[in-house]
């Protein structure tokens, strides 16, 4: 496509033929209304979820300090660092304008988030693991063997939905950087 044809078809903003989405219209309507967001929205999004079920884990555990301290203690500053550090990735991915940005500046930024995603999973899983581990010891010790059954089954889950948040996100970071090497 000749940059002329790019920008008349940018202030036309007729469609190509090979579009099979929404009208016009539709597209408008939903832009006007809010109702269309964009990948660095969605990777936001995420990251201030993640840091809402942080937060969660750190109310759930407060009942706990009564019958296990150590546990709980170690249960609720996990659940702050790691909110706290998913709230930090939040307001810098909400931060960012990638119109202001070069496309240079663009990928670097998308290499550091994702660079910065890597980390924190890691360390997430570094913490966390023996913390369940030592979560299931003791709520088996405290309460009976039946919790045994419920710490392994919630952490299968744990895991498997973590697996999905790092698919989902992986393919959000997969996506931008796809966008972004084609503008070159």
């Amino acid at each position: 496509m000749d940059i002329n044809d790019f920008k008349n078809n940018w202030h036309s903003f007729n469609l190509p033929p090979e579009y099979t989405g929404s009208e016009p219209d539709e597209i408008l309507t939903r832009m006007s209304n809010g109702r269309v967001t964009t990948l660095r929205d969605r990777l936001g999004r995420m990251s201030r979820v993640l840091a809402q079920i942080c937060l969660l884990g750190l109310v759930v555990m407060v009942p706990y300090l009564h019958q296990s301290p150590t546990l709980a203690i170690l249960s609720m500053a996990f659940f702050v660092f790691m909110g706290m550090s998913h709230f930090r990735n939040y307001r810098r991915i909400s931060r960012l304008n990638f119109s202001e940005m070069s496309v240079r500046e663009a990928m670097l930024t998308v290499a550091d988030i994702d660079r910065d995603r890597i980390r924190l999973r890691t360390v997430g899983m570094t913490l966390g693991f023996p913390l369940v581990i030592y979560m299931c010891f003791t709520f088996t010790e405290t309460f009976g063997h039946y919790y045994l059954y419920g710490c392994i089954a919630g952490g299968i889950v744990g895991m498997i939905i973590g697996i999905l948040i790092n698919r989902r996100t992986s393919a959000i970071i997969r996506e931008l950087r796809a966008q972004l090497g084609q503008e070159q």
